[in-house]
């Protein structure tokens, strides 16, 4: 079977299957098996493909139809315009969570060293980033999965980070992070309740994992680690910045207001217009 029929019978099972964009699916697939670009794909659409080849990718593409996500098939996901490598230890990247980078490097100058602590890492792509985006910038990635904190160095050293980043394996509800050591102190922190299960895409509940989605206290008892954390971490003028659910923005300034050491405290929209994150500043 040449490559151009495979990818529209595939992108017919995938339509069928309900999966979004089949067509692209099935093509980025192809590429991640053949190890092609999409424009290979294209000017190659009459190469013939070996019998092994297509039970390989019909395995893909069952993967797919049975609801795991593209990214953990595929191994990675672009942020910020750089591919992370990915796996089901760590949540997929998004591009709401980009809204978080482009906050802290607009509030810091990129002038001046500065340490950061980037909390609950996961891939690395918060601190990975910021690390790329400044190069005076050094930080700390901190996360409670040792296989997680696997990934982000691989991602580190992938994309040539990994001389600016420190690697610290804890919970983030007891932190080693130094008092006053730090300039910046940026999370992503699991925010969902158990309240939320039933509005939570079924993909994401099967395949992604549960601790780095659910915090118990309705959603905010990591975001309320994350500003007591930063509260202590932080030096005189240092930023705290948390990513928290569309409808947790008041409660996330609530939370800033009650550690009693914030001022300035705002919250960001996302392209969506969604209440995304919050900043707030140590006085």
């Amino acid at each position: 079977m040449r490559l151009r029929r495979y990818v529209t019978e595939a992108g017919r099972r995938l339509r069928v299957a309900g999966v979004d964009s089949p067509h692209l699916c099935a093509s980025l697939l192809v590429c991640r098996l053949l190890e092609i670009t999409r424009l290979n794909c294209i000017v190659d659409a009459d190469r013939e493909l070996t019998e092994e080849q297509i039970s390989l990718l019909d395995q893909l593409v069952l993967r797919r139809i049975n609801g795991e996500p593209l990214a953990y098939i595929l191994g990675q996901k672009e942020f910020f315009s750089r591919n992370f490598y990915i796996t089901p230890d760590t949540l997929i990247p998004r591009p709401e969570t980009e809204l978080l980078v482009e906050t802290a490097l607009a509030l810091l100058p990129g002038s001046r060293r500065l340490f950061f602590a980037d909390i609950g890492s996961g891939s690395g792509c918060i601190g990975i980033t910021l690390a790329l985006e400044r190069e005076l910038w050094r930080g700390m990635l901190l996360d409670i999965s040792e296989k997680a904190l696997e990934v982000a160095k691989s991602n580190a050293r992938r994309l040539n980070a990994a001389s600016s980043l420190a690697y610290v394996q804890a919970d983030m509800r007891w932190t080693p992070v130094r008092s006053c050591s730090c300039d910046l102190v940026v999370s992503n922190p699991p925010y969902i309740g158990e309240s939320e299960t039933a509005r939570i895409m079924d993909e994401v509940l099967r395949f992604e994992p549960r601790e780095a989605l659910f915090s118990p206290l309705d959603g905010t008892a990591h975001l309320t680690a994350v500003i007591r954390l930063a509260a202590r971490a932080l030096k005189k003028n240092g930023v705290a910045l948390v990513e928290h659910g569309a409808e947790q923005g008041a409660r996330a300034r609530a939370l800033f207001e009650g550690a009693g050491s914030f001022r300035g405290i705002k919250t960001f929209r996302d392209p969506a217009g969604l209440e995304r994150c919050t900043c707030a500043v140590k006085p």
